[in-house]
């Protein structure tokens, strides 16, 4: 751990540093006038406004700069930037993101194929890390098209006495040593992980970072959704090692000065340690559940096998034929979520292929004939391949549709080698759900993608992915006032939140992101995140911000 260490030391330094010689975040009156070159409020009326009138965190009055500050006698600040709600994130994992952050990048978007990858594996394995084990995440076949998977001859050749983990990109897979075999007491023919309960089982027995250290990360992980202009998060999964993760999240959420409000959806074994409920920093809004895997392992529970490439069947190594199976029968998936209609505790339910999707909709019809919950909004996940009748029916049954668009931005190249043209096409209808009338939120599902709203945005808007091929599915593309909106309106909407977040409306939380230019511009992919304001108060995003000292001597403690 002594490269770890060290790094805490230099930390250490530049704490002091930040905390004694460089300026204190800017801090605003409590009733205040916030101008700027233009306000995109994201509500009805009015769509647009020169200034708002910020009360105790929350909006009073929103209208013309002038108007507002001949009505008003309070300071008025003008920031030269474009205005929008702030931004809300409905999807993703902020403890895993946080300690994969940590760990050995072997990712498309750092290396660029196998022998960079597999010399950064044998550089690592003379170093320390945060835990005993060599722990590497990314390794990404789809990205890499024709890149075999590590063996096991090759992995105990680099690590022959310690515990070695590979994470796939999606975290659907991952590859392992005979030392991590042996340390984590699985028995399995070769060294392949295949989905989310196979790695856990894996996963679950690599020592702990020490609680200090964890909390470190995962601060630095606020400042890094806020950074990229997020107010809000929806974690699906409190996914990551820690001894409370949901707890953590609390903490950080409600201290003063947050970075993040934080809208939680526990997972099955978390069930019962954490009430529902909570208030507009935290709250405990439901369950996350997994109907099937991922697309990009053969895992999506799809209508129609995959496609029959070389991608597919030699280097994904799916078998020809393969429709993965749904995870859980229909009267499992009832027994189970029947107590959790009954209080009124929302569904996050992980689905991409169509019978995963009809698999949820049947639950959650039986659901609402059972026990009626007509204000209970179910959400459905990723959604690659829902079909119109499939979205009709959501619609109907009162189901919201969160996509990963970021498949497209950065797989769009090959997913016509997985699914076939037809299927690529309409992959994350977006188009046809807005189309249907639902509400329609995007994701990043981080760590699965790096955090780049801006990026996801454009992926709405053009379906133009980043390996320059043409468009895929451009028909599914959406305007940028409905990317807009579905990255906070309808996200605040699907958290719960639709009435103190996701507008600037009055009577609703003064959370804003700020723009170097209008994102919604025809031809403006320029526009950069300047700075977030949550509750009426600028959140400071250096990075210096996360360190905090009684943490950093406590983690110094643990491991020295």
């Amino acid at each position: 751990m002594r490269a770890f260490v060290s790094l805490l030391l230099g930390g250490v330094l530049m704490a002091f540093v930040g905390y004694f010689w460089m300026a204190q975040p800017e801090s605003l009156p409590e009733r205040y006038i916030l101008s700027a070159d233009r306000i995109l409020t994201l509500a009805s009326d009015p769509p647009y406004a020169q200034a708002v009138l910020v009360s105790e965190g929350e909006i009073a009055a929103v209208g013309d700069a002038e108007a507002l500050a001949a009505q008003f006698d309070v300071p008025v600040v003008h920031r030269s930037a474009v205005i929008t709600p702030g931004l809300v994130e409905p999807h993703t994992h902020p403890i895993a993101a946080a300690l994969l952050g940590a760990t050995l990048d072997v990712s498309a978007f750092s290396h660029t194929g196998r022998e960079s990858i597999m010399a950064a594996l044998e550089e690592a394995a003379g170093k320390r890390a945060i835990t005993p084990w060599i722990v590497a995440f990314g390794w990404d076949p789809v990205a890499f098209p024709g890149m075999l998977p590590p063996t096991l001859e090759e992995l105990d050749a680099i690590a022959p006495d310690r515990p070695m983990l590979i994470l796939s990109q999606m975290l659907h897979d991952a590859y392992i040593n005979t030392a991590a075999k042996e340390a984590a007491g699985v028995q399995i023919a070769g060294n392949h992980l295949h989905e989310t309960a196979a790695v856990n089982s894996v996963v679950s027995k690599i020592p702990s970072a020490s609680s200090a250290v964890v909390e470190l990360l995962v601060r630095r992980q606020f400042a890094k959704y806020a950074q990229a202009g997020f107010t809000t998060i929806g974690v699906t999964g409190a996914v990551g090692r820690h001894d409370d993760p949901v707890g953590l999240l609390q903490t950080l959420s409600t201290e003063p000065r947050s970075a993040l409000r934080s809208f939680v959806y526990l997972l099955q074994d978390q069930h019962g340690e954490h009430p529902f409920g909570g208030n507009m920093d935290f709250a405990v809004l439901g369950v996350k559940l997994w109907l099937d895997g991922s697309p990009f392992t053969g895992g999506a529970a799809t209508a129609s096998p995959y496609a029959r490439t070389q991608l597919v069947n030699s280097f994904l190594g799916i078998p020809a034929g393969q429709k993965a199976p749904v995870m859980m029968g229909k009267a499992d998936f009832v027994d189970l979520a029947l107590p959790l209609q009954q209080v009124g505790a929302q569904l996050a339910l992980h689905v991409q292929g169509e019978r995963a999707v009809d698999r949820a909709l049947d639950g959650i019809a039986e659901l609402q004939t059972r026990h009626p919950q007509p204000g209970l909004h179910h959400r459905l996940e990723h959604n690659a391949l829902i079909t119109k009748e499939q979205i009709e029916r959501a619609v109907a049954l009162g189901v919201s549709l969160s996509f990963f668009v970021d498949h497209v931005t950065y797989y769009g190249h090959v997913l016509p080698l997985l699914f076939g043209v037809p299927r690529a096409e309409r992959y994350m209808p977006m188009a046809d759900a807005l189309a249907a009338g639902a509400s329609v939120s995007l994701h990043g599902d981080h760590p699965a993608t790096p955090i780049d709203p801006t990026q996801t945005l454009r992926t709405a808007v053009t379906r133009q992915g980043l390996h320059g091929d043409g468009p895929t599915g451009i028909a599914q593309a959406i305007s940028k006032e409905a990317a807009l909106a579905a990255m906070t309106r309808e996200a605040a909407w699907q958290l719960r939140q639709g009435d103190t977040l996701g507008t600037i409306s009055v009577g609703k939380q003064a959370d804003f992101t700020l723009w170097s230019s209008d994102p919604l511009e025809d031809g403006a992919t320029s526009a950069e995140v300047l700075g977030t304001i949550k509750a009426g108060q600028p959140v400071d995003t250096r990075m210096i911000s996360w360190l905090k000292p009684r943490l950093v001597w406590q983690a110094l403690r643990e491991m020295l």
